[in-house]
C-alpha cells in the first residue's frame, strides 16, 4: 500500500470519526431537550398541584369561593387573599405562555394551560382579579390573557356549589358500565337515597 493508499486511508477513517462524533452530539442535544421539556413539565405540574392544595386549604377557601362569585358575602381579607391567589395563577400562566413562545412547552401542555385559563376567566371575580393585577404584566402576555378574559365573559361560570356537586355526584354514580352492568362500587340510586349528604 502506497503512502498516497494510507493517506486517504487515513482520510476517511477521520471523516468516519468526525460522522460518528456529530452524530453522538446529535443525539447528546437531543437528549438534553428532552430532558429539559421533561423538567420543565414537571416543574409545571408541581406548580399547578401546589396552587390547587393552596386552593384547598381552609384558611383561604371560603376567599377563593366568596371571590369567584359570592361579592355579597367576601370580606376585606378574603378579598386580598383571593387576588393574591388570583395573581399567582397568572403569573403561572405567564410563564407557560413564554415556555411555550420558546419552544419549551408544547402545543398539548400548552392546550391544558388555555383551558385552565379560560374555564377560571368564566368567573366575574377572576376577570374582576386580573383587572386589578393586570398592570403587573405587559408584552405579548397581556394580549394573550386579555383575549382569553374577553372570550370567556360570554360562558357561565363553573357551578362549585354543594347542590351542583350532589346533582353530579348522582348522575355518575347511576351511569352503567360499556357491559351494561353497574359501576362497580355502586347498587344504583337507592343506595344513593339511603345516603345522607348533610351531615
Amino acid at each position: 500500500m502506497s503512502l498516497s493508499d494510507l493517506a486517504s486511508l487515513g482520510s476517511v477513517v477521520s471523516g468516519f470519526a468526525v460522522l460518528t462524533s456529530l452524530i453522538y452530539l446529535a443525539l447528546q442535544v437531543r437528549q438534553t431537550e428532552r430532558n429539559q421539556q421533561i423538567s420543565i413539565r414537571h416543574s409545571r405540574v408541581t406548580r399547578t398541584v401546589e396552587l390547587h392544595i393552596a386552593l384547598a386549604d381552609p384558611a383561604v377557601a371560603d376567599a377563593w369561593l366568596h371571590g369567584l362569585g359570592s361579592p355579597q358575602e367576601i370580606t376585606q381579607t378574603e378579598v386580598i387573599q383571593f387576588i393574591n391567589l388570583c395573581r399567582a395563577l397568572f403569573f403561572h400562566f405567564e410563564d407557560s405562555f413564554y415556555q411555550r413562545e420558546e419552544g419549551l412547552l408544547n402545543d398539548d401542555a400548552f392546550e391544558t394551560v388555555v383551558a385552565g385559563a379560560r374555564l377560571l376567566a368564566r368567573s366575574p371575580g377572576v376577570r374582576a382579579a386580573w383587572r386589578i393585577a393586570r398592570p403587573n404584566f405587559g408584552g405579548r402576555f397581556l394580549d394573550f390573557m386579555d383575549g382569553v378574559v374577553a372570550g370567556s365573559a360570554a360562558e357561565p361560570p363553573v357551578d362549585l356549589s354543594l347542590e351542583a356537586w350532589k346533582v353530579a355526584f348522582a348522575s355518575e354514580a347511576s351511569r352503567t358500565s360499556l357491559d351494561g352492568n353497574p359501576v362497580p362500587g355502586f347498587k344504583g340510586r337507592r343506595e344513593l337515597r339511603s345516603h345522607s349528604y348533610d351531615t
